[in-house]
């Protein structure tokens, strides 16, 4: 896909809504701009997906789509870390 757009005020872009969705971003999605010969390109940065606290449940914003097996195994590397923070080592006691 290809879009002429016009620099605005102090020197921002606004990506065209088709383009956005396409690669499901959102405000506060990062893009990664490289100058090669001349050119601009952008391109999403992280492949990590914002999770947020929103009312005591964690909630993804930006990124790009997920499917629901990847939410899954997102959700469970989260709580694992959590468990693995708040649990005591006993071993550690027993010495």
């Amino acid at each position: 896909m290809s879009i002429t757009i016009t620099l605005g005020k102090s020197g921002r872009l606004v990506v065209p809504k088709a383009i956005r969705s396409s690669l499901g971003l959102q405000e506060g999605s990062r893009l990664r701009l490289e100058v090669q010969g001349g050119k601009i390109e952008a391109s999403p940065e992280s492949d990590e997906v914002p999770m947020i606290m929103e009312k005591g449940f964690p909630v993804f914003s930006g990124g790009r789509k997920l499917s629901a097996r990847q939410v899954v195994d997102i959700i469970k590397t989260d709580r694992d870390s959590r468990d693995e923070r708040s649990t005591p080592d006993y071993r550690k006691d027993s010495k």
